[in-house]
């Protein structure tokens, strides 16, 4: 089990700090024992036992952590869901999961299915992504699958207890389980940011300066919001900054670390169903006129990788998830056996080159447009070198491109003149859209399927 990897320093005499909550009340690890133990009695009151489900619907706090590290110690699978998440999906996540009871944001039991999973149970969460396609499937993560990856993000991290590591992706998204078992297994301290801190960037910095973190985690969306917004000081700069989940800019990336520039980047690669697979470790020196992104990397030590025929990343190895909640089918489609050896499709398409692997784009953002197969991700991408925008997001709406942006608003002539001179004729959006700000989701990134859900054509 997950928990004896990580309780050694949760006990009743152990008074460091462990938790830094947004209001920067501070938590010790005795605090967190006692609270552990008390939530455990209502939990045995309400028959929440080993095996059974139960999806927890709060903000992140100390009390929401206890709740969530109960689970774990119990061996009751959690589902942790957004504070916010709109009804309908969350019955939705009822229903495909058969979740047993619900935990919501005043730490209520509510019950739910009284029917057994049929998961294993030894299964430690499930983690809802909707991905890039916008259809949530639930991912089952083991105990067995998040070990090596906490194991190996300690020790290639060299994570110790004087550490402080910043939680700002909520519970909900895979980056999480990094910030919550890598801190409480080498006895360090978690800075967890909730969802109303999350959104204020000026506070953030501010509280940057006194809390001191020495280890960030998160995207580059929101690196970049902290860079724009943060009126980030180079005094207070961590010594470990992990990025992941979407293409970091490297513009934007680079102003970065003019700010961090005593800090040492990590580009962290894997869907939710590998967790954390492939890394790269970004040269000291900062490459000022480096124009290409840098590399996903190589393999983490207790995973694999393959390139199909078709450019997919294929990922084999320890940290796979054990398959989709409930959906069989669609886990037999995700998966390949190659060589005797089972191999996740991560739908990503990569190329190697001297030993490292470059993400080039998704296979399910690929378009037929006009005859012609065109990547939006690739559009985005000469589009985010223009100087007057800043960031960039595209959809395809009515068999046409269109491409919504922020930054200074430009003229529609301007934009496809410059179109004309970094991409092919039928690449080029037939309609430009100003935002003032990029609608991001609840893990950091751009929310695409808002975008296209509130796209007004006449704009």
């Amino acid at each position: 089990m997950l928990f004896e990897l990580i309780n050694h320093h949760i006990s009743p005499s152990n008074s460091k700090t462990a938790v830094i909550d947004s209001s920067l009340n501070i938590f010790s690890y005795t605090d967190l024992f006692n609270k552990i133990k008390e939530i455990e009695t209502q939990f045995q009151s309400s028959n929440l036992s080993k095996g059974l489900i139960v999806i927890l619907k709060y903000d992140k706090s100390f009390l929401g952590l206890a709740y969530l590290l109960t689970c774990l110690k119990l061996g009751v699978i959690y589902i942790p869901v957004d504070v916010n998440i709109p009804e309908n999906k969350l019955k939705s996540i009822i229903h495909s999961s058969n979740a047993n009871a619900l935990i919501d944001e005043n730490f209520s039991i509510k019950k739910l299915n009284a029917d057994v999973s049929n998961i294993d149970k030894n299964s430690c969460c499930v983690l809802y992504t909707s991905g890039s396609t916008g259809n949530p499937k639930g991912v089952i993560i083991s105990h067995e699958n998040l070990k090596p990856f906490i194991n190996w993000s300690c020790k290639e991290f060299n994570i110790t207890s004087e550490d402080i590591i910043t939680s700002y992706a909520p519970f909900h998204f895979d980056l999480s389980t990094f910030d919550i078992y890598s801190s409480l297994k080498q006895g360090a301290t978690i800075w967890l940011i909730n969802k109303t801190l999350s959104t204020n960037f000026k506070l953030i910095s501010e509280q940057i300066a006194k809390v001191n973190p020495s280890i960030w985690y998160a995207t580059p969306t929101v690196f970049k919001m902290l860079y724009r917004y943060g009126n980030l000081k180079n005094n207070s700069q961590p010594k470990i900054v992990l990025f992941a989940g979407e293409v970091f800019d490297i513009q934007d990336l680079n102003a970065l670390r003019l700010v961090w520039n005593n800090s040492t980047f990590y580009n962290l690669y894997g869907p939710t169903e590998t967790n954390v697979c492939t890394y790269h470790k970004l040269p000291s020196k900062i490459e000022t006129n480096r124009t290409e992104t840098y590399p996903i990397g190589k393999a983490c030590d207790y995973a694999e990788t393959k390139i199909s025929k078709s450019g997919e990343l294929l990922v084999s190895g320890k940290s796979i998830m054990q398959g989709y909640i409930n959906e069989k089918q669609l886990t037999e489609k995700k998966f390949e056996t190659l060589d005797g050896k089972m191999w996740l499709k991560t739908g990503d398409i990569v190329e190697e080159r001297n030993g490292l692997l470059y993400y080039l784009h998704r296979n399910d953002r690929m378009i037929k447009h006009n005859g012609f197969r065109v990547e939006l991700g690739e559009i985005e991408k000469e589009l985010k070198t223009h100087t007057n925008i800043i960031d960039v997001a595209c959809i395809y709406f009515k068999n046409k491109i269109v491409a919504l942006y922020t930054g200074q608003k430009t003229s529609t002539i301007k934009l496809k003149t410059f179109c004309n001179q970094h991409l092919l004729s039928y690449m080029i959006p037939a309609q430009f859209n100003h935002l003032n700000k990029m609608p991001i989701n609840s893990n950091g990134k751009i929310d695409y399927s808002e975008l296209i859900n509130n796209f007004n054509d006449n704009e």
